[in-house]
């Protein structure tokens, strides 16, 4: 389900429908709301609507809710599960022809593996079981926000890209929603995953309590890329920061996305040529065994 769609599309409507029915006006009751849930009246709504929550849009609606901006809150969280259930429907595309060929050649070993033996088979079997044990590892690492999953090759790219994500989407929406830029950031701190990346956002955060600009205070502590600093300051000093928050994301989304394309284009050529080699060694061992039989005779 981790590069599933569905689930983000389903959210994605039922926010949107959510958004669009609290700003024509109808009443909390009449959508199966209970206002004396309180600040958790959004949470529950979206409960009953079979919405899975992350803690970020946990936040933010509960954000929402207090400023008086839930239909524009809501509404927010449908464009950004559109985006999520859109990036990961490029993963999938990307990830579909290398998965689709590996499956193929094993399937191939199996079909030949009375004529040519079971050696070829089980190696290439425990070659797939030691790459799914490896990504579960890398998984688990990204779960607990390793830092050092930054420097790995390949992998490391690609996860430099979407450890801003978090952040940002969380920002974004906050401040959209009209918290204060200091609080805002505060509650944003705990959608980020990378350890690394969070203690310099703590540094960060402790400087714009002092008083210093977003600008200011993410320059002076290197928290995010140049070039997210640079989209953020410039909103900044035109009065125009949460339209910079939504382009910084955007930019980050589609850097994200061109570099699992680039990624999966690299792994399916190298794919591609470990699928011939393996069809070729098929090929061998089965005419090889072909002709021992019937000399054999």
């Amino acid at each position: 389900m981790m590069f599933s769609p569905r689930r983000d599309e389903q959210a994605a409507l039922a926010f949107a429908d959510l958004a669009s029915a609290l700003d024509a006006g109808l009443p909390l009751e009449q959508l199966g709301g209970d206002p004396r849930l309180g600040d958790q009246v959004l949470l529950d709504l979206c409960w009953r609507r079979g919405i899975t929550l992350d803690p970020t849009e946990r936040i933010v609606l509960e954000a929402g809710w207090l400023s008086g901006h839930a239909a524009k809150t809501l509404a927010e969280r449908a464009k950004a599960r559109t985006a999520r259930a859109e990036f990961k429907r490029q993963m999938r595309a990307s990830l579909a022809y290398p998965v689709t060929l590996l499956a193929m050649l094993l399937a191939a070993a199996l079909a030949t593996m009375s004529v040519i033996g079971p050696t070829f088979a089980i190696t290439l079997g425990s070659l797939y079981l030691l790459a799914a044990v490896v990504a579960g590892l890398l998984w688990s690492r990204w779960r607990r926000g390793a830092a050092e999953l930054e420097h790995l090759p390949v992998i490391g790219r690609l996860v430099r890209d979407v450890r801003e994500l978090p952040y940002l989407e969380s920002l974004h929406a906050l401040y959209a929603a009209g918290v204060p830029i200091v609080r805002a950031h505060g509650m944003a701190l705990r959608g980020v995953r990378l350890r690394g990346l969070r203690e310099r956002l703590g540094i960060a955060h402790a400087l714009l309590e002092q008083g210093r600009s977003l600008r200011e205070a993410l320059a002076e502590s290197a928290s995010l890329g140049a070039e997210t600093r640079s989209l953020l300051a410039t909103g900044e000093q035109a009065g125009q920061l949460e339209d910079a928050l939504q382009r910084a994301l955007v930019r980050r989304q589609q850097q994200a996305a061109r570099t699992l394309t680039g990624a999966a284009k690299t792994v399916g050529r190298v794919t591609y040529a470990l699928a011939a080699i393996g069809v070729l060694v098929i090929a061998v061992s089965f005419y090889r065994s072909y002709f021992a039989l019937l000399l054999g005779r």
